[in-house]
Parts: structure tokens; C-alpha cells; sequence
């Protein structure tokens, strides 16, 4: 298999000699934004909410505007020189380069990298387990920035456990996953936390909300306590790389029948429709 190409700032190099300077502010204090966007067949998946939400969060942290021209160009490029259909492609867009120091130096010139994969539509989807943990993260939540090691921990005392990720729940309600939303059936209803500060607003959890109002599916954006994690009769996460996945197990009690729901089949047909699977 050919080595991956990666952009870094205008050029298409191979994965081998991909470098940024040691003293970019990304590698110092996690001072970039960035994004995950699902290619299928060739075409990027609601590119326009991706590209909406990296601009928020770059004004969030006080970035400059990202060049979202560049970006579209350089990630197509990517797609059209690795010869991918199927693909996802990570951007981020670093504050740059700069002597380090917490306040933030004037002047400096941003970083653009970009990553394609190949990302293979998978089916059936395969249902995971989850945990609980405490969300100690901080109170931004809403900006996709690289801060990110409370969720790998969070991840990694999931594998440590036995599940495959992690659900973090704050004062005693659901807020996200490490890597997605989270969504769950209750009372007849397929319910979802509100967005607040402390979750972001995920690209497939609007589809998923889309996809809920065609198919007729009585849905709440609602603070949902823990304990209905345990009491719910379907679990599920959605995010790009994830879709929409069933959820059998939390903390290790049996979610329903612990087989993937109805709401969730009808839901992930409706995805694949979506996407022309």
C-alpha cells in the first residue's frame, strides 16, 4: 500500500517526512482546532456544517478565520491523489509557530494539516459497550479544539475495563462520549442531551435529529439523568467515524435485550439511505 500523503501548509508530502517545528503552539498547549469529515463515494459528507463549526471554534479561542478555500482544495486533493472513495479526512488548523510563552504572541501565521484515510462503510455495524466517568473536562466543551487528553484517558480506562469507550456524565447527567453524542430510548422517545457548553454539537447528531423527525420518531432534547443509561431500552452513539452505533452494555448491565433496538435499526436504515449505502 502506498504511504499516506499528508498537507502540511500548502504541500503534499508523504507521511515519513510530515513535520511541524517543535515550538508550534498545538504541540505546546493544544492551541488548534480541527475537524474529522467522512468522504463516501468520493464526496464529503456535510462538508458545509464542518467547515460552520471549525470557524466557530477558531473565533472561540480567538484564531484567526481558517482559509476554508485552502482547506476544501487541499483535503480534495488529498481524496483525489490517494485515489479514495470511502475515506476520513482530519484538519487542523494550528495557532503557529512562536517562542513558547502562555500569552499569545502577535503576528503569527497559522498552520493548516490535513490527513486522509481510507474509511470503509463497515455493516453490519457492530454494537459496543460503554462505561461512565466523571466529566472532569473543562468548561469549553462546545469548541472542537485539540485539548483532548481527558477524553483518551477516559477512553483508555474504558479498554481498561473491558468496554469500548466511555460516556462522561456531569452532576448526574449525560453530557457526550469521548468521540460522539450520545442518544438513548426512554419513555417511548429517543432522547438526547440539550447542547450546552459542555458537549458539542455533533455534525451526525443533527442528521440523526433529521433522520428522527422524517421517520416519525418522537424525539427531546432534555437533560437526561445517568441512571436512565441503565434503565433505557436502546443506547447509541453517533459521531463521523462512528455513524450511529448500538450501545448493548453500560458499566456492565445489559442495555434492553442487549441486541441492537428498533429505533436504532430504523434510524441506521435511514442513515444509510442517507449516504446511498
Amino acid at each position: 500500500m502506498p504511504e499516506i500523503l499528508v498537507y502540511v501548509n500548502g504541500a503534499y508530502v508523504p507521511w515519513s517526512e510530515a513535520t511541524v517545528p517543535v515550538e508550534d503552539r498545538a504541540m505546546q498547549f493544544g492551541d488548534s482546532v480541527y475537524e474529522v469529515i467522512r468522504y463516501y463515494h468520493g464526496a464529503p459528507f456535510r462538508l458545509q456544517q464542518h467547515f460552520d463549526r471549525m470557524a466557530r471554534s477558531a473565533e472561540g479561542i480567538f484564531l484567526p478565520p481558517p482559509p476554508l478555500d485552502e482547506i476544501k482544495k487541499a483535503i480534495d486533493g488529498l481524496i483525489e491523489r490517494q485515489g479514495l472513495r470511502d475515506a476520513s479526512v482530519y484538519v487542523q488548523v494550528t495557532r503557529g509557530v512562536g517562542p513558547r510563552s502562555h500569552s499569545v504572541p502577535a503576528d503569527l501565521k497559522p498552520s493548516v494539516i490535513a490527513i486522509a484515510r481510507p474509511a470503509p462503510i463497515v455493516r453490519p455495524r457492530l454494537p459496543m459497550t460503554v462505561i461512565t466517568v466523571s466529566d472532569d473536562r473543562w468548561a469549553r466543551c462546545y469548541l472542537k479544539t485539540t485539548m483532548l487528553l481527558p477524553n483518551t484517558l477516559a477512553k483508555e480506562r474504558a479498554r481498561r475495563r473491558g468496554a469500548d469507550d466511555a460516556i462522561f456524565v456531569r452532576d448526574g447527567f449525560v453530557t457526550e462520549a469521548t468521540a460522539s453524542n450520545v442518544f438513548l430510548v426512554a419513555g417511548g422517545r429517543l432522547l438526547t442531551s440539550p447542547l450546552t457548553n459542555y458537549i458539542l454539537a455533533g455534525i451526525t447528531r443533527g442528521v440523526v435529529l433529521e433522520l428522527a423527525e422524517q421517520e416519525g420518531i418522537p424525539h427531546a432534547e432534555v437533560p437526561v439523568p445517568s441512571d436512565l443509561l441503565w434503565q433505557a431500552g436502546e443506547v447509541m452513539l453517533s459521531g463521523t467515524l462512528s455513524e450511529v452505533t448500538p450501545i448493548t452494555a453500560v458499566d456492565g448491565r445489559q442495555v434492553g435485550t442487549g441486541q441492537p433496538g428498533p429505533v436504532f435499526q430504523k434510524l441506521a436504515a435511514a442513515f444509510d439511505r442517507l449516504i446511498g449505502v
